[in-house]
């Protein structure tokens, strides 16, 4: 009997092929946005999880907190103290965003057991020429504790010298340049160049990254970077003890929560007022984000698959116009509602499940091309040169619950339609055209 109204619900919708095509069209629509959108928000909330699990969550980032903590509000626009528990009050704490750099005491560390490591970053725009260089540019030079990039490769991802040696404690007046930047500068190991009129020894150049967008999570894009050691920044623009942020590492097992606390208490009592955030507060904040616009999209996308099911609709109650004698001849050779309900609901129905089969394949494809468009424009992460690529993540759930939406929909869009049909008087219908 079920192949019975298959092989006539195909039947009828090949005598209609272009408005049922037509009808198709919009569940795939529908369901293509729905999959697409989905799709790439699981997508990215995968790659934000990926990368924290990277760069490990034992450790805690330190802001200098300003001249303002004592009395007023810090860079965050917080009282004195507070943490940047805004996403992008942390985030651009993290690039050294708010003004200058402050002296904080790093010693004060010294005095908790549960610090495993340590290491502070200090940015500036600096004036750089070169011989290789026409004219001069301001380029971005970052100071580093000389072991930080080892202590820290979660946070440097791209920093790997290809050509020469990175700096050590003892290095003053050296340089290693990003690939990029030294092609620019026209430089290689061994070169000089010179930041604000003084002469700095090029004794490393990074390796030419192997993916798209590869950066550090707190420096950017490493082909673009220049490093030296923190103290020729000292020497270089004053101000001993100079930080833009740091990087502490605690001991495993340790709760975070606490040793944060433990953190700004003993550089308060230092006298030089921190802020924190770690790598698990972040990420909470921005698969909290995201789960919002996944969720505020995919309910704009389902707008446009009620539409389609409205066409599944509009098509059935003209299927069932047109073939109003087609019923009345069924009646009366012995057909009865339900078998007249059952075809109709069966053609609907398969209206809604070709749709959502369409539907999901074009969803994968769009979904696959906007993550390679994603990627290929900005360089996807929660700090921007993260070095992540935005892969969609098509969950086994995410395919059955658009097949089975599909088909539900087209079910429920031809319930109404399929009634009317069924209950239509077989001596009515027969006269009817």
């Amino acid at each position: 009997m079920l192949n019975d109204y298959l092989r006539l619900s195909m039947k009828s919708l090949r005598h209609r092929s272009l408005r049922s095509w037509l009808t198709i069209l919009g569940i795939v629509v529908g369901v293509a946005a729905v999959v697409a959108l989905i799709a790439i928000g699981q997508g990215m909330q995968r790659s934000v999880e990926k990368q924290f699990e990277t760069i490990g969550y034992n450790t805690v980032i330190v802001f200098p907190a300003g001249e303002g903590v004592a009395g007023g509000e810090g860079p965050f626009g917080q009282e004195g103290g507070a943490r940047p528990g805004g996403m992008m009050g942390g985030f651009m704490g993290m690039r050294g965003g708010f003004g200058e750099a402050t002296a904080v005491d790093m010693s004060a560390l010294e005095a908790l057991p549960m610090v495993v490591n340590a290491g502070a970053q200090r940015s500036e725009t600096a004036m750089v020429t070169s011989e290789g260089l026409d004219g001069q540019g301001f380029l971005r030079l970052t100071g580093l504790t000389p072991d930080m990039p080892e202590s820290f490769p979660g946070y440097f991802g791209g920093y790997v010298i290809g050509d020469g040696r990175t700096f050590t404690e003892d290095d003053l007046y050296v340089v290693v340049l990003g690939h990029s930047v030294a092609v620019d500068l026209g430089v290689q190991v061994g070169d000089e160049i010179t930041v604000e009129t003084i002469p700095f020894e090029v004794i490393g150049i990074l390796a030419e990254p192997e993916e798209e967008g590869r950066g550090g999570f707190t420096i950017g894009n490493m082909r673009n970077s220049l490093f030296t050691p923190i103290a020729t920044l000292e020497d270089l623009y004053e101000n001993p003890g100079a930080i833009s942020q740091a990087l502490v590492e605690v001991a495993e097992g340790t709760d975070l929560e606490q040793a944060t606390q433990l953190i700004e208490t003993a550089f308060s009592q230092a006298g030089t007022p921190v802020m924190t955030t770690t790598a698990s507060e972040m990420s909470e904040q921005i698969s909290g984000v995201l789960s919002s616009v996944n969720l505020t999209l995919s309910a704009i996308a389902g707008i446009s698959l009620l539409v389609g099911a409205i066409g599944v609709m509009n098509t059935m109650y003209m299927s069932v116009l047109e073939r109003t004698r087609e019923i009345g001849i069924m009646k009366a050779i012995g057909a009865k509602d339900k078998h007249v309900l059952r075809l109709f609901l069966i053609e609907s129905s398969l209206l809604g499940i070709i749709g959502g089969a369409l539907g999901v394949l074009v969803g994968v494809g769009i979904s696959g091309l906007a993550g390679k468009v994603i990627t290929g424009s900005i360089a996807f992460g929660p700090i921007g040169q993260g070095g992540m690529a935005l892969s969609p993540h098509f969950s086994a759930w995410l395919i059955v619950a658009a097949l089975g939406l599909s088909l539900v929909l087209g079910a429920l869009a031809g319930a109404l339609p399929a009634r009317r049909g069924a209950k239509f008087p077989p001596v009515r219908a027969l006269r009817y055209g």
